[in-house]
């Protein structure tokens, strides 16, 4: 099976190399030829920028034709300039006109931003945040393709990616809230369940360890595996929790990391 990894950065990189070694025919793109120097071996590289008007061209329509597309393009932050809708609404053009077979979404549960309690697919949004609107705009811009499955993906944690060093020497708001992470190592599972369907179904879908942990239980955690420290000050009444369970039911999913706490084990400092 062909699959284009669309934006391969941090996780782009892992996903690409573990379905590399399980026999996928997999490509990744970047914005710049030098960019793609890096690639893990096996992993064959195109130079793709979404921020430009792209020409219709034979050679990227075969590479696109019949390949399950993952759209990792990070979303960074609503402001002048940001073209990420724009460059979606190009990444479903080039699916369409090349006859790509479906695509999987990697979104974000700050979708969420502005809800407080239980956050499941079905929750209203708030539009009124630019955070959300971002998102909601560039969800629905992948949407437009007819197999489009949306993984709405908690914070990200993985190699070289141990949250506390990021939170060193701050002082974090909500203590008693729960954490909303996920290991890379599960995004890849799921990713991996989601490609032996025989065919995508449209489907919104929530990634998230499902066992909660308070935000300070984790971060002091985090804080004394990373030899650092993190304080706790603002209290606030929101209590966000994403809500993983549709994936777990739908798929039979099992967590390798139940909790954020188990999965600090396995973050490479």
């Amino acid at each position: 099976m062909k699959v284009i990894i669309v934006g391969c950065g941090w996780l782009g990189q892992q996903l690409a190399a573990v379905l590399c070694r399980t026999g996928y025919q997999v490509t990744a793109t970047r914005r710049s030829v030098a960019a793609l120097a890096d690639l893990p071996a096996g992993v064959a590289g195109i130079a793709l920028d979404l921020n430009t008007p792209l020409v219709a061209d034979e050679a990227l329509n075969a590479i696109f034709n019949d390949a399950i597309v993952i759209c990792a393009i990070a979303p960074g932050r609503q402001q002048p300039g940001n073209n990420y809708i724009q460059s979606l609404q190009r990444l479903s053009a080039v699916m369409q006109q090349a006859g790509s077979r479906g695509v999987l979404h990697f979104s974000s549960s700050g979708i969420y931003q502005g809800l407080d309690g239980d956050a499941d697919e079905t929750a209203d949004l708030q539009l009124q945040h630019p955070r959300v609107q971002l998102l909601a705009g560039g969800e629905q811009a992948l949407q437009q393709f007819g197999g489009c499955i949306t993984l709405r993906l908690a914070g990200l944690m993985g190699p070289g990616r141990q949250p506390g060093h990021f939170v060193a020497g701050k002082t974090l708001p909500d203590p008693d809230a729960p954490v909303n992470m996920l290991h890379s190592n599960d995004i890849i599972a799921a990713v991996q369940r989601i490609l032996a369907l025989p065919a995508l179904s449209p489907a919104i879908y929530n990634l998230c360890c499902p066992v909660p942990v308070s935000r300070r239980v984790f971060y002091q955690q985090a804080a004394a595996l990373a030899g650092s420290e993190v304080e706790f000050a603002v209290y606030t009444d929101t209590q966000r929790r994403v809500n993983p369970q549709r994936f777990i039911a739908q798929y039979g999913f099992h967590y390798c990391y139940q909790s954020a706490c188990d999965a600090l084990a396995d973050c490479d400092c």
